[in-house]
């Protein structure tokens, strides 16, 4: 595998050659796509972060916006994510982490006192197992319910976007019509995923996920969370890492 270039841009910088370019990799993996409906969701976000090879070939991209949101002395930040795709023979990769990495830390920083929330919609159990494996504090979850002031914030968001095709008691995002399903071939798990408590989670809520229907969840991104991505994404040294997975152990989530 080679090398992965991973770069933030503004949406306002993209040409349309780009996002043809980015269309055209996109309906490789998801069904129920036109090029109109991604334009709209792409020109939505504020920024995004692009992935490419050493040949410059578009291997991957992931969209966002960062919003100030929320009732007057009860504000928060608000990442939502769009559409994300990677390119098969590139799935492992960690490019796209290191880059949201950086995107959260500098947003956490704006916050100041505000808490960080983000926002994201599962189509399938691998978007839903990157919040939770990277996020502790995410919903919903396996065996916890969601803590009130983030269940009522992730109610007014979706409910504010969506309408009534949020629905919430069940906490899916349902249309008369797919808006976008990935491929099966893509989003279906394997046998030795369906042990996994949380996987399970996903597919009992989420039971519709193959015709487009979304899982709405949110994250509480706090400062002690970067303390998990530094050993998996920055530090090379096996004691390093070592020293930060003790540390991390101790802190109660």
């Amino acid at each position: 595998m080679s090398k992965v270039l991973h770069r933030r841009k503004n949406i306002s910088d993209l040409t349309s050659k780009n996002h043809q370019e980015m269309f055209d990799l996109f309906e490789q993996y998801y069904n129920d796509v036109s090029f109109e409906m991604f334009l709209s969701d792409l020109l939505e976000k504020d920024h995004v972060f692009i992935l490419r090879n050493e040949a410059h070939e578009l291997i991957g991209f992931s969209t966002i916006f960062r919003r100030r949101m929320g009732e007057k002395k009860k504000q928060y930040t608000a990442l939502f994510s769009g559409d994300t795709v990677i390119r098969k023979d590139y799935w492992g990769n960690k490019a796209l982490q290191k880059a949201f990495f950086f995107y959260i830390l500098e947003s956490k920083f704006l916050s100041g006192t505000r808490p960080l929330y983000w926002f994201l919609q599962s189509k399938g159990f691998k978007t839903y197992m990157m919040m939770r494996k990277n996020f502790r504090h995410s919903f919903p979850k396996a065996g916890r319910e969601i803590p009130r002031p983030l269940q009522k914030a992730l109610n007014e968001f979706y409910q504010k976007k969506y309408g009534e095709n949020f629905k919430v008691d069940s906490g899916l995002i349902q249309f008369p019509t797919s808006k976008g399903a990935a491929k099966i071939e893509h989003c279906k798990p394997e046998d030795k995923h369906l042990s996994n408590e949380e996987i399970q989670f996903f597919l009992k809520r989420n039971p519709g996920y193959f015709n487009g229907d979304e899982l709405a969840c949110i994250a509480e991104i706090r400062y002690r969370d970067f303390l998990f991505h530094i050993p998996k994404y920055f530090l090379k040294l096996p004691i390093i890492s070592k020293l930060f997975k003790r540390k991390t152990k101790a802190i109660s989530y």
